[in-house]
């Protein structure tokens, strides 16, 4: 595959897509508003640029990894934008979670400058992504999905068309929402196992065989065993406030009950009120823990 591929945001999700392209031959460049992340990419192989547009006029494919749709907006609309780099038919793999409208509309004015969106959030927590287990949900026109497909196949262990702008999204909010609830569950699971008298260890190596396992049981039930919480990849819990907002107002948009989400939400932002939200996602397991009376030390640096 020749195609040329620019990265905008090379947070923690957008690093590990740059990796992974990177490992798998594909010429890449990229652009962060914060310089050290693109200075650290230059040593890695990736070809720094100054502006959204310098990233745009050297690549045939945009992958963008943003925290909003105002960032989104920036690096669109801006004058150093997308918009600004005469590339007809380019196309933008948005790969970030956002509402549908904005997808939307972010997909119309790209395609006002004669450019083509997909709208495409990833799906997979990032230390997941690194290790080849992401998956990919994409919505928008099925032929640019085409021809993204080897670039999208270098950084994903799987990937679906699911319909028009939109639909990718919308297939986020399913996975996030057993995401959150999984990983309360586990957490629970791991508290009521311990009042049994079972070792957290033991709890882990048996239910990730049974047919109560899942992924995030698998992951984040690791973490939970060893209470080590540490993995610092990524702002998660400041992530999952952002996520849960935008599931919970789009079932209230379409009138759909979400009961164990809520409870879920909640069992997370007890967590963030007890000082864990520095750490991963998972702490929400410290936080039932001490809920139940159990005070187990956390692995710390």
């Amino acid at each position: 595959m020749s195609a040329s591929v620019g990265i905008i945001g090379l947070g923690a999700m957008g690093e590990v897509i740059a990796d992974l392209l990177l490992d798998s031959g594909f010429t890449v460049s990229g652009y962060d508003i914060i310089e050290e992340r693109c200075a650290q990419m230059s040593g890695r192989g990736l070809v720094a640029k100054n502006s959204p547009q310098e990233v745009a006029e050297q690549s045939d494919i945009l992958i963008s990894s943003l925290p909003s749709y105002q960032a989104l907006q920036n690096v669109i609309e801006a004058g150093d934008g997308i918009l600004q780099a005469e590339k007809p038919g380019q196309i933008l793999l948005e790969t970030s979670t956002l509402k549908v409208s904005e997808k939307e509309a972010a997909a119309q004015s790209l395609e006002a400058g004669g450019k083509l969106f997909l709208d495409a959030p990833i799906s997979g927590t990032t230390p997941l992504v690194r290790s080849m287990k992401g998956s990919l949900f994409i919505g928008g026109d099925k032929v640019a999905y085409e021809k993204c497909v080897p670039v999208i196949e270098a950084f994903t262990a799987t990937n679906f068309y699911v319909g028009g702008v939109g639909a990718g999204s919308k297939m986020k909010y399913l996975a996030n929402y057993l995401v959150f609830v999984q990983t309360v569950a586990a957490a629970e699971c791991f508290t009521l196992g311990q009042k049994a008298g079972f070792d957290p260890e033991l709890i882990h190596a048996v239910i990730k065989e049974s047919a109560g396992n899942s992924r995030m049981f698998e992951q984040r039930g690791e973490m939970m065993a060893k209470s080590d919480y540490r993995d610092g990849t990524a702002a998660v819990f400041n992530i999952f406030q952002k996520d849960a907002a935008i599931i919970t107002d789009y079932a209230a948009e379409v009138k759909s009950p979400i009961d164990l989400f809520v409870i879920a939400q909640q069992k997370f932002n007890s967590a963030a009120a007890q000082g864990l939200n520095h750490l991963e996602l998972a702490a929400v397991c410290k936080s039932i823990e001490m809920a139940a009376g159990i005070d187990r030390d956390m692995v710390e640096d």
